[in-house]
């Protein structure tokens, strides 16, 4: 039971990181950027640069999922004005 909870865990991980991308990605460009993520979220310049790991300017799935533990704590449910 344990190594199939493990499996599931380590299939679902791309997955998840592709909703996240899909749920900030507003150009549908299968990236995210800065003004894309705060559309959502208060996220800093410097913050969002220390998630881009390769400095192209976006992040990408890999780099959200990197990124989960402190960048989408952030982040709100609904947007607030």
């Amino acid at each position: 039971m344990k190594k199939f909870i493990l499996a599931l865990a380590l299939i679902s991980t791309p997955v998840l990181a592709q909703d996240r991308v899909s749920k900030f990605d507003k150009n549908n460009d299968k990236v995210v950027d800065l003004g894309e993520l705060n559309l959502n979220c208060d996220v800093s310049e410097k913050l969002y640069k220390t998630a881009d790991k390769n400095q192209d300017g976006v992040l990408s799935n890999a780099e959200m999922r990197i990124a989960k533990e402190y960048l989408f704590e952030r982040c709100r449910k609904e947007k607030k004005d």
